[in-house]
């Protein structure tokens, strides 16, 4: 359970540090549509993997719990 608590807490971490990136003006305008134009960057940098092996860790201890919990 306490396993489940800072992997949730990181996750939410994660997730907020990624949306800092599109906090600049054109975020809040469809700042997306520029990927239209130029292209989107091929892969993952380092906290968007992060972020996905953590919310892989989160299902799976969401998972554990509610078996243990049964």
């Amino acid at each position: 359970m306490i396993i489940h608590v800072v992997v949730g807490i990181g996750l939410i971490w994660m997730a907020l540090q990624q949306m800092s990136k599109n906090v600049e003006l054109g975020g809040a305008f469809g700042g997306g549509a520029a990927y239209a134009h130029f292209g989107r960057k091929k892969g993952l940098d380092t906290g968007e993997k992060i972020t996905a092996l953590l919310g892989v860790a989160f299902f799976v201890t969401s998972l554990l719990t509610a078996v243990v919990l049964k």
